[in-house]
């Protein structure tokens, strides 16, 4: 019942079925029951097993192999050889994003001195903008009309108009400016992210090679 269970719930998708030798005993067939003929098959208790070397046993003898058994060791292998490349090339990959994220922090750090200056600069306009609205609404309530003052006033308006543009166009710099770290972030959250992949397929390996040497006990 374990036996059926394992296989139904777990071992689901694993491949099986060759070409298969008359059945044997069902009573003297499992994992390292003997076998004379290398690579041959047979069934017992509904399952399929070979004649071949289990991989989970260390300088192990040709035995019955049940192709679970097998099919499992191939998904164990197959990750641990994607793993092992991982942790390979990690050294690089970690190596060529530091770099990017060094040379990166370098342009935050002078996007955003750039950006001190320009809302500097904004400040001292606000100062003066605010000093010609208070003479220009001062000239204006005066109460007197004369071409002197007409001027005046109009030579007002045009500064201010002007201060107001450079002012937004100063606040559009910077913000674009102060932007420029978002990349950074990006690239952190992309090396954190290559070391948890790491991470996950240590833990996936360690799994499959549980559920190999639990599938490739002897007697199963």
């Amino acid at each position: 019942m374990f036996r059926k269970v394992l296989t139904a719930s777990v071992l689901g998708l694993l491949l099986a079925g060759t070409v298969v030798s008359a059945p044997a005993s069902a009573a003297t067939i499992g994992n390292g029951s003997a076998c004379t003929k290398v690579n041959s098959t047979t069934k017992a208790n509904g399952y399929v097993y070979k004649c071949t070397k289990n991989p989970a046993v260390k300088n192990a003898k040709v035995t019955w192999v049940s192709l679970d058994c097998l099919n499992t060791h191939a998904i164990y292998a197959k990750q641990n050889t994607a793993y092992l490349a991982l942790v390979k090339s990690l050294p690089a990959t970690l190596a060529a994003l530091d770099a990017k994220i060094a040379a990166e922090l370098v342009k935050v750090q002078e996007a955003n001195a750039k950006a001190d200056t320009l809302d500097a600069q904004s400040a001292t306009w606000s100062t003066k903008l605010a000093e010609f609205t208070t003479a220009r609404d001062k000239l204006s309530a005066d109460g007197t009309t004369s071409p002197k003052k007409t001027e005046a006033l109009a030579n007002y308006a045009a500064a201010i108009r002007s201060i107001n543009s450079a002012i937004r166009s100063n606040a559009a710099a910077s913000i674009s400016l102060r932007k420029v770290g978002k990349s950074v972030t990006t690239m952190q959250t992309t090396r954190a992210a290559t070391l948890s992949s790491i991470a996950q397929a240590k833990s996936g390996v360690g799994q499959s090679l549980s559920m190999r040497a639990l599938v490739c006990q002897k007697g199963l």
